[in-house]
């Protein structure tokens, strides 16, 4: 890490200089334009303005003999590395199926868009300008969706409200594009190796992806309560649904207390959830002791699991920002 003096000149500028290594590696130049941010944390982030079409990223994808699933991959990698444009072509007419998974993907993901089309060509527009998205408004996005489908979910198990876990499974798709998105956007900091961008060194961007993936685990659960909901006809005892209520609700306090410590970067919000590990398992233990045998008991042992793994992706999360603030 560098330092630099603040110089002051005129009557009301003040004035720093730019370490040499970091300009030359971003080819700038006397006269080029920084934009300048204030982080969450009171940081300043500096970036380079963009300088026009020189820096357009174009990319091609041939799908002439590939099958609809392999072009969902590729034109995923493809939208995960970063474009401008994507040009995808074909050597004869681009068969209907393949134009369908073209997209299907770009249903899953944010900004991308049809420009143009023809017989043998579908050229695919990025208009996402990932300077006004910073990582943390992504995730923070992400947790609140999460946080209504958990929320949801499980009030359509106690309710019956098939109707209610039917809506919760549609917001998935919600959650898996702010996911593509977030993973975009670290790849991009990884390449970079920019520090500016996250507000923390390079080597520690990953756990960004990693906070990232625990919110659409999450997310995967509370689509998994909902299926049960949805499909299966519950018959669970009260006392036994009083149980697992209460340890729900333990869960969701340690979820939001994890998510709380990452934006705040507080590491005692962490170590609160962190420490909650052995009465987890003490309430998993009881719980289960409760429905050996009991009808119902596949269902209502795939929730208890459920609420558990939750608390592991909320471990996650409280590790994570952890480790950020070492």
């Amino acid at each position: 890490m560098e330092s630099r003096k603040i110089q002051f000149t005129g009557r009301s500028t003040y004035i720093i200089s730019l370490p040499k290594k970091w300009v030359e590696e971003r080819m700038l130049k006397a006269g080029d334009r920084l934009l300048i941010e204030t982080s969450d944390s009171g940081n300043l982030i500096l970036r380079a303005e963009a300088r026009g079409e020189e820096d357009v990223s174009m990319k091609s994808l041939e799908v002439t003999n590939l099958l609809p699933k392999e072009i969902e991959r590729r034109v995923i990698s493809c939208y995960l590395d970063g474009f401008d444009e994507l040009r995808i072509t074909s050597k004869v007419r681009i068969l209907p199926e393949q134009r369908e998974a073209v997209l299907n993907i770009l249903r899953r993901v944010l900004g991308a868009e049809i420009l143009a089309e023809t017989s043998n060509e579908i050229v695919v527009n990025d208009f996402l300008d990932m300077k006004d998205l910073p990582p943390k408004s992504i995730l923070r996005r992400m947790y609140v969706i999460v946080e209504f489908m958990l929320k949801n979910s499980v009030q359509a198990f106690f309710s019956r409200d098939k109707i209610l876990a039917n809506d919760v499974i549609n917001r998935d798709e919600e959650v898996d594009k702010f996911y593509l998105l977030a993973t975009r956007e670290i790849i991009e900091g990884v390449k970079k190796k920019s520090e500016v961008e996250f507000d923390v060194p390079p080597e520690k961007v990953i756990h960004f992806l990693s906070i990232a993936k625990s919110l659409e685990r999450i997310a995967d659960h509370s689509v998994k309560i909902s299926v049960i909901v949805k499909e299966e006809e519950l018959n669970i005892s009260g006392e036994l649904e009083k149980e697992l209520e209460a340890f729900y609700i333990f869960v969701f306090e340690k979820l939001e207390l994890a998510v709380k410590s990452f934006f705040r970067g507080d590491k005692k919000l962490a170590d609160i959830t962190l420490n909650a590990r052995d009465e987890i398992h003490t309430s998993v233990s009881r719980i289960l002791m409760k429905i050996e045998g009991k009808p119902g008991t596949l269902s209502v042992f795939t929730i208890l699991d459920s609420f558990q793994r939750v608390y592991a992706y909320s471990t996650d999360i409280a590790e994570c920002t952890l480790d950020l603030m070492t």
